[in-house]
């Protein structure tokens, strides 16, 4: 009987390597990203539009890859915020959106939960709400809040609708100052300045972009902002933190970017820093601040901590002032 040599250890790793090379390979992840991004918003025309795209856009030169706006509305922003929540985690379908995001969450739990079901990336823009009154109705603002303590009839406010930041504002302001004031909330900004020019609301509380040209032509007049430094744009007028409202923390009107929770590290990183990038272009930065905005800190732990902020503040002020979801 011949004799059956058993192949020796070279001889088996020859076979391994060719049996390696026969069976399909698995292929190499490609970098982020390597298709179209979707950028999921609710609005339509205005600011918040106009911001959006404008930092689509800078992300498509710096990505090297279409980033398309998708308009989604219904719920006041709630319809695209719950897309995003529940697409996928590999960074091509993400969410603009604003300070409704907290809001939202704040009077109706059981809404989108910007810190929970969504990633915050970065902020885009920021706007002051700004309190205005029709040209020389008063002076400044103490004089207003003299006039709101005094007057034979209750003094009213416009918002651009129930549960917004302006709305919350507004209480957290009545609360502070000792004074009450009817709440009439309107359907957009631009609605708000109506009915204040028409004289219909004594004072409206009002994001600085909706409100700037007006006052720029003089028939508004500013009485504070809400953040903590004075506008660039209104140097003259005083900030609410200025007038001591005990209980009023500087807040602004904000644009952000958000992914479904659970993006991984690298898409964070690769769409952090480049809307770093676009936010220190000079030309979006001078466009930002020609609509009364301006660039804030785009780093990831920023947006997070106001999340978290504006999510314990709405909260609060929603339990005290009984204020509900309207839709």
């Amino acid at each position: 009987m011949p004799l059956r040599l058993l192949p020796t250890r070279p001889h088996a790793w020859v076979a391994a390597a060719l049996l390696a090379l026969w069976l399909p390979q698995p292929a190499a992840a490609q970098p982020y990203p390597n298709r179209p991004i979707k950028v999921v918003m609710a609005w339509s025309d205005g600011f918040p539009a106009n911001s959006t795209r404008l930092f689509a856009k800078e992300l498509s030169e710096r990505l090297k890859q279409p980033v398309v706006v998708e308009i989604q509305q219904g719920a006041g922003g709630e319809v695209a915020a719950r897309h995003v929540k529940n697409a996928a985690r590999d960074g091509y379908t993400l969410l603009a959106t604003g300070t409704s995001v907290t809001t939202s969450w704040a009077l109706r739990p059981g809404n989108v939960d910007p810190g929970a079901d969504l990633q915050p990336i970065a902020q885009l823009v920021a706007t002051p709400y700004v309190i205005v009154a029709r040209a020389g109705a008063y002076a400044d603002f103490d004089k207003f809040l003299e006039g709101a303590r005094n007057s034979r009839k209750k003094l009213n406010y416009a918002s651009p609708g129930v549960g917004s930041g302006m709305h919350f504002l507004g209480e957290m302001i009545k609360t502070s100052a000792g004074i009450d004031m009817v709440h009439i909330p309107y359907a957009s900004g631009a609605r708000q300045l109506q009915a204040l020019l028409a004289g219909d609301v004594d004072i409206a509380i009002i994001s600085l972009v909706t409100a700037l040209p007006q006052i720029k032509i003089g028939k508004l007049d500013a009485l504070a902002v809400s953040t903590a430094a004075r506008s660039p744009e209104l140097p003259a007028v005083p900030t609410l933190t200025e007038k001591k409202l005990r209980g009023v923390p500087a807040i602004s009107s904000w644009i952000a970017l958000f992914g479904p929770a659970g993006l991984p590290a690298d898409i964070l990183d690769a769409l952090s820093s480049q809307i770093t990038a676009a936010a220190g272009n000079d030309d979006v930065r001078k466009l930002v601040a020609s609509w009364g905005a301006e660039v804030p800190d785009t780093r990831r732990a920023s947006l997070e901590q106001v999340v978290q902020t504006e999510k314990t503040l709405w909260s609060k002020v929603a339990k005290e002032k009984n204020i509900v979801d309207p839709n």
